[in-house]
């Protein structure tokens, strides 16, 4: 040990004794001065490419790709490229202003409002997505930065030199095609995605899935046996339960996860759909309806001919039974515009004094007068207003409403139908709702769905 101490000692007189004497030896840049090279050094890497740079942007690992060609310039611009046809096409073609920080480290801040900060907004700023980016480092040709605002795992953008045309590889069209599937679903509350019927014709399979377009992410849910939902009902399902997010891509709708499941004695692989014909050509959500809806056909490898319509089954309700009652405040009961009929809706107009809203599902009652099947409505001193309906079966989460002309009033009173019919008659025009049993960590709750008009009724179970 003393040896050692004393080589150690030598050492460093020796270098003081060097740096005390040589004063004129070369000088390090200054902080300012290396930062400032770092900066430009990034900025010309990110200027070089002829093409600019192709991203494919996942901001989370459970959403899908966007995908983007990002081309910088000198002066401070870049143009930004993408697929992501929402807001009447304001980011497929965008030239905004960015900037090269130091503060954590090189920070690619994108600063006026694009394509990335429209993402960030998604789910109330909540999705995941970014707009300052650190750099990390080179690799070989590609630039790969890390997102800031992430508090757990960052994302990983690799920025990829562009070659000339990658823009082809775009499916805007597409993308286009399947905001169609949107435009009737539920809204309160969040409402849910989308669901379509994934319908393999050369099989006679359907997969049903709810696809949420902001984050283009599916969620498969059943499949079955037929290509309508009434053969599906009436033959062999299975739950699938699967995840997947998704890239639109050279005219196909690619799967980040394959799809599997088996069904009758066959096992099934979905990892792409090749998506050639839209037409609005599906039967409507609303059995009254003369509107027809959105339908996409197409391909996938190994399974042939699919087509792709709206859907609203979902076995998230097949809960929804009768032997069952389910009430809830009445200010739960929403219109098409997401009103609540019992706030300055018909129900506070016809009922002031109604407190809750009452689905007696083939109960049995202790009033033998009291239909087993009936809907309406409770007073705040306890008195039930309830309206009947012929007796029904929940097919799948589908529950179809015809009523009867038998009222039920338990405090006498009378003159009351006409007013009891307009509201059951509104909330169930049309007679099919779906039902979706929303999370709850307490009693089961359920949503109801009327395609028709867009009337939302949430029941306690």
């Amino acid at each position: 040990m003393t040896k050692l101490y004393n080589i150690l000692l030598c050492f460093l007189c020796c270098g003081l004794a060097i740096s005390c004497s040589d004063d004129d030896g070369p000088k390090l840049p200054s902080v300012e001065e290396r930062v400032e090279e770092a900066i430009s050094t990034l900025r010309n890497d990110l200027t070089a490419p002829a093409n600019g740079w192709k991203l494919e942007y996942r901001p989370t690992p459970e959403s899908g790709v966007f995908l983007m060609i990002l081309d910088f310039d000198a002066e401070g611009n870049v143009r930004i490229k993408s697929d992501v046809v929402d807001n009447n096409g304001e980011f497929l073609d965008q030239t905004i202003t960015y900037r090269i920080d130091n503060a954590l480290g090189l920070e690619l801040i994108l600063e006026t409002y694009g394509v990335f900060h429209y993402l960030f907004e998604q789910d109330q700023a909540s999705f995941g997505a970014e707009f300052e980016f650190l750099f990390d480092r080179k690799e070989g040709d590609n630039l790969v930065f890390e997102s800031i605002s992430d508090f757990f795992v960052p994302t990983v953008l690799t920025f990829e030199p562009a070659a000339a045309g990658a823009e082809s590889a775009f499916s805007r069209e597409i993308a286009e095609n399947l905001d169609a599937y949107g435009t009737i679903t539920t809204q309160i509350f969040g409402g849910d995605p989308p669901i379509q019927q994934l319908i393999l014709e050369d099989r006679n399979v359907s997969v049903f899935w709810s696809i949420d377009l902001e984050k283009r992410n599916i969620f498969a849910d059943v499949a079955g046996i037929g290509t309508t939902v009434e053969e599906v009902n009436a033959n062999d399902r299975t739950t699938i339960g699967q995840n997947s997010g998704y890239a639109l891509r050279d005219g196909k709708m690619v799967l980040l996860s394959p799809i599997t499941f088996s069904l009758g004695g066959a096992q099934f692989t979905i990892e792409e759909i090749g998506l050639s014909d839209f037409q609005m050509t599906a039967p409507p959500l609303c059995t009254s309806d003369v509107e027809l809806g959105p339908s996409y056909s197409g391909q996938i490898s190994g399974l042939g001919n699919v087509r792709l319509i709206s859907s609203l089954y979902n076995s998230n309700g097949f809960g929804f039974q009768p032997n069952n009652a389910y009430t809830v405040n009445v200010i739960f009961v929403f219109d098409g515009e997401g009103n609540s009929l019992a706030q300055g809706g018909i129900i506070e107009e016809k009922f002031p004094e109604a407190s809750a809203f009452a689905f007696l599902y083939e109960i049995n009652p202790i009033d033998p007068n009291l239909p087993a099947n009936s809907i309406g409505l409770i007073m705040e001193d306890g008195s039930i207003y309830v309206r009947e309906f012929e007796p029904t079966t929940t097919e799948g989460n589908k529950v179809s409403i015809t009523f009867t002309e038998n009222f039920y009033f338990d405090d006498g009173s009378v003159g009351l139908e006409d007013d009891l019919r307009e509201i059951t008659d509104l909330i169930f025009e049309g007679s099919d709702l779906h039902a979706f049993e929303l999370p709850s960590n307490a009693n089961t709750v359920f949503r109801l769905f009327n395609p028709c008009n867009r009337y939302e009724v949430f029941l306690v179970q």
